[in-house]
C-alpha cells in the first residue's frame, strides 16, 4: 500500500498525509458585491506567475464590464479558481489571495479556507503544473471555444493529499522564503538589463556631434564616422563539407548572438563546400539580416562551420572586435539591414552585402577608448549571465521542492 509521505520533510513531522476531497479543506463563497462596496478599482486578475493581483495595478487598466455589481468578493486568505485556459494549464489555475480584499468576475470560483487549511499551502500544492492539471482534468468539461465548464462546487470534488495544518504552514513558509529570494534575484537581473540598455545608448553618440553622453576619463577626442567597408574586410576559410557530422554555427535574430548545433552523419548539407568560422569576425545571416541576425564571433564559435549564407568579415587594424560586438546592436544599423534586404518576408528577403557595407558607424579614434567600452560592456554581460544563472538555479530548486515536499 502506498505510503502518503513526501520524500523531503521537516523535523517533527512523521504522520502520513491524508487523501481527501478538496471540499474538506475549502468551502464555496457566496459573498457578492451587491451593494457596490467595491468598484472597478478593486477588480482582481489572477496570474500564473503573480497570483491574485489588482487588475489596474497589474495590467494598467480595468477590464471589467459597465457594472461590477454581483461580482464575487475575495477576502484576504481566500482561494480563487480561474476558469480560463492557459498554455501550460488548460483547465485554469488556483491561487490564494495574499493581499487586500477585492472582487472578481462571476466566472471565477472563490473559496474560504476551513480551519485546518492554510490557503497559501493550497496555492503551493497547485503550483506544480502536473499536479494541477491532473487534479482538474477529470472534473472539468471543455465547451465551445475552449471554455471551461465546471461549477464552483464541482471544482472541489477532486482528491488532494494534504498534511495537517502545522505542516502545511511549515512548507508554505519555506517556499515563501524561496519565492522572495527568486524575486530578489529577478529584480537584480532586470536592473542589469535596464542598465545595459541605458549604457548602450549613452556610451555611443546619438547625433552628429560625435560625442557620447557618457565617456571614460582620459578620452575627449571627437568620434569619427567610418563606413563598414573601411572597418572590415571579407574573410573566408572554405573547407570540404564533412561526411561524418560536424558542429554548425547559427545566428539568433534581434541581435541575440550566436548558437551551435550538431549535424549528425547523413544529415549534412548537400554542398561540396562549407566555411570555417574564426573568432573576432563580423558574421551575418544574409537570409535573416532583416531581423538583425548579425554578431561578432568569439573563441567558442571558432572552428564551427557555416554555409555561404553566412559571410564573415575580419576587422582592420585599429578596429577592436569587442567594441563592434555592441556597435552592431544599434537600432539604426538594424534598420539599415532591413532596407538592404529587399523582397518579401522570410527567406524571400536576402541581404545585399554591398549595401550593408555602406553603413557608417561612429568609432572612437583611440583604440584604447574602444577597448575600454568593450571591456565595460563585456563585464556587464558577465554580470547579467551570472545573475541569470543564479535565478535559474533557484527556479530549478523550487521545481524540485514542489515535487519532493508533496505527495
Amino acid at each position: 500500500m502506498e505510503k502518503m509521505k513526501p520524500k523531503i520533510r521537516f523535523d517533527g513531522f512523521s504522520d502520513e498525509w491524508k487523501r481527501k476531497k478538496l471540499s474538506e479543506f475549502l468551502e464555496t463563497s457566496e459573498e457578492r458585491n451587491l451593494d457596490g462596496t467595491y468598484t472597478k478599482e478593486d477588480v482582481f486578475s489572477v496570474s500564473g506567475d503573480f497570483g491574485v493581483v489588482n487588475q489596474i495595478a497589474f495590467q494598467g487598466r480595468s477590464f471589467a464590464g459597465a457594472s461590477v455589481l454581483g461580482y464575487g468578493v475575495v477576502k484576504p486568505g481566500d482561494v480563487v479558481y480561474t476558469k480560463s485556459p492557459l498554455k501550460l494549464n488548460p483547465y485554469g489555475i488556483i491561487k490564494a489571495n495574499k493581499g487586500d480584499a477585492g472582487i472578481v468576475s462571476v466566472l471565477y470560483g472563490v473559496y474560504h479556507p476551513k480551519d485546518d487549511t492554510d490557503p497559501n499551502f493550497v496555492q503551493c500544492y497547485f503550483e506544480s503544473d502536473h499536479r494541477l492539471n491532473c487534479y482538474l482534468a477529470p472534473i472539468v468539461n471543455k465547451g465551445a471555444k475552449n471554455t471551461i465548464l465546471v461549477s464552483d462546487e464541482d471544482a472541489l470534488l477532486g482528491n488532494v493529499i494534504f498534511p495537517n495544518r502545522a505542516e502545511q504552514t511549515k512548507i508554505t513558509e519555506c517556499l515563501t522564503r524561496l519565492d522572495e529570494s527568486i524575486d530578489a534575484k529577478k529584480k537584480k537581473y532586470e536592473k542589469l538589463l535596464i542598465l545595459k540598455k541605458s549604457m548602450l545608448e549613452k556610451l555611443f553618440p546619438k547625433d552628429d556631434s560625435g560625442v557620447p553622453e557618457i565617456r571614460f576619463k582620459g578620452f575627449d577626442d571627437l568620434w569619427q564616422k567610418r563606413k563598414l567597408e573601411e572597418i572590415v574586410m571579407p574573410y573566408s576559410d572554405p573547407v570540404p563539407t564533412p561526411d561524418k557530422g560536424y558542429y554548425r554555427l547559427g545566428i539568433r535574430s534581434h541581435g541575440k548572438g550566436t548558437f551551435h548545433s550538431y549535424v549528425k552523419p547523413g544529415m549534412e548539407l548537400e554542398t561540396a563546400q562549407m566555411h570555417k568560422v574564426a573568432a573576432d569576425n563580423l558574421i551575418v545571416n544574409i537570409t535573416f539580416a532583416w531581423e538583425h541576425a548579425v554578431a561578432v564571433t568569439n573563441e567558442e564559435d571558432a572552428g564551427k562551420l557555416v554555409s555561404h549564407r553566412f559571410p564573415q568579415f575580419s576587422f582592420n587594424t585599429g578596429m577592436v572586435p569587442g567594441f563592434f560586438k555592441f556597435s552592431v546592436l544599434d537600432d539604426n544599423f538594424r534598420h539599415h539591414l532591413w532596407l538592404s534586404s529587399p523582397g518579401g518576408a522570410g527567406r524571400n528577403r536576402v541581404l545585399k552585402v554591398d549595401e550593408m557595407l555602406q553603413y557608417s558607424f561612429w568609432v572612437p579614434a583611440s583604440i584604447q577608448e574602444q577597448q575600454k567600452i568593450a571591456a565595460y560592456l563585456e563585464n556587464l554581460d558577465r554580470l547579467i549571465f551570472l545573475q541569470q544563472q543564479k535565478l535559474e538555479k533557484l527556479k530549478t530548486l523550487k521545481k524540485a521542492l514542489l515535487e519532493k515536499m508533496f505527495v
